[in-house]
């Protein structure tokens, strides 16, 4: 049992923990130091436990005291005894996004800030087409057309995965889970391991590995051109001095795995670099020519100096996209400024008008992200 001075003397932690009351009334005091009361009951012959946001802890009359707390908390035990599920009363006329965060805020427990960071991204993507509709007027139909949106943009996992939350909204609130059938119909998609950092003391690391790296020159500056702009490694590879335009690099078609072009704007960092190695290969066809061959980079060369760093397993080449991927999203820019910097953006008449009206944004973003990887 706790007391009012237990909860107000809640000290703050890096991470959520709980403070027990009795009959399934618990407190979970978050890392800055918000204060929420949950009831937790089984249903039936449920084996799983169901939980209830009661409210925020408080005085004023949008919060719940102590007393307040327990008043509800048995209230909701009369109607068990009564045959009623509390969960379900309380959805009832409840939108899919109003049941959503009930959700969110029940999970925050058993995650970590990176976990709720993604899972809140791809719940995003149905609350913008769903979110005001009442929970029961959602419709398998609906699940799927958001989840081919993103197959469409070529993501499947992230397709898969959002109909994996949403069903899990549904078993959350004890109510039948349209999105179930819908799983059988989308894309299967095998991820590849590309093993990246993403934690910032890790990159920080990579970087300050990679600027003391005593090898080859050009590969060195490579790796840090990648860090900036997250190409695939064909195009890095491959990239020639035509192919810089003042601050914009404009990949070719052919050198792209999508087959279709490609502008990466380049931040004042990324510019820097090429005004140094210009020095060294300006004169050369390629930007990171290869001293032994006087050509191109081999498509071995940047992951066996990774690995001699000691990143064998820990950090791709390719994982230098996925480490921008995630944490660009975790920093909350916009998901098709994104995808269509990692050259995933859709084919047809939507990717064009994307690629221009993105522009603008990305190139912002390109530059937030270099000062962002600067410091570190």
């Amino acid at each position: 049992m706790i007391t009012d001075k237990e909860i107000q003397n809640a000290k703050l932690e890096p991470k959520f923990y709980t403070l027990k009351d009795y009959d399934g009334l618990f407190l979970r005091v978050n890392p800055k130091g918000k204060k929420v009361f949950y009831f937790r009951y089984k249903w039936l012959d449920n084996p799983l436990y169901s939980i209830i946001d009661i409210g925020e802890y408080g005085v004023s009359s949008n919060k719940y005291s102590l007393t307040k707390a327990r008043a509800k908390r048995d209230q909701f035990i009369d109607d068990i005894k009564a045959g009623i599920n509390p969960k379900e009363e309380s959805t009832k006329g409840a939108t899919f996004k109003t049941l959503a965060n009930q959700w969110l805020k029940a999970q925050e427990i058993k995650w970590s800030a990176k976990t709720r960071q993604t899972n809140v991204t791809r719940l995003g993507y149905a609350i913008k087409d769903i979110g005001a509709k009442p929970i029961e007027d959602v419709t398998a139909e609906d699940i799927l057309n958001i989840c081919r949106k993103q197959e469409r943009r070529g993501t499947k996992e992230v397709a898969r995965r959002t109909r994996a939350i949403v069903g899990s909204i549904f078993e959350y609130h004890m109510l039948y889970d349209v999105s179930a059938r819908v799983s059988k119909s989308l894309v299967i998609h095998k991820p590849v391991n590309h093993p990246h950092f993403t934690e910032k003391e890790d990159i920080k690391k990579l970087l300050n590995d990679i600027d003391n790296y005593h090898g080859s020159y050009e590969a060195r500056m490579a790796l840090k051109f990648l860090s900036y702009t997250f190409v695939r490694s064909k195009p890095l590879r491959l990239a020639e001095w035509t192919e810089i335009d003042g601050d914009m690099w404009r990949v070719p078609g052919h050198k792209e795995k999508t087959g279709r072009p490609l502008l990466v704007p380049l931040s004042t960092q990324a510019q820097e670099l090429l005004k140094e190695i210009q020095q060294i290969t300006g004169d050369k066809k390629y930007i990171f020519n290869s001293n032994y061959r006087d050509n191109y980079l081999s498509d071995t060369t940047l992951g066996r100096i990774l690995t001699r760093m000691g990143y064998g397993g820990k950090h791709s080449v390719h994982g230098f996209r996925h480490m921008a991927s995630t944490c660009l999203n975790e920093l909350e820019y916009d998901g098709d400024a994104i995808e269509l910097q990692l050259s995933h953006a859709p084919v047809g008449v939507r990717g064009v008008y994307n690629k221009a009206k993105k522009l603008s944004y990305r190139t912002k973003m390109m530059q937030d992200w270099a000062d962002w990887l600067s410091n570190l």
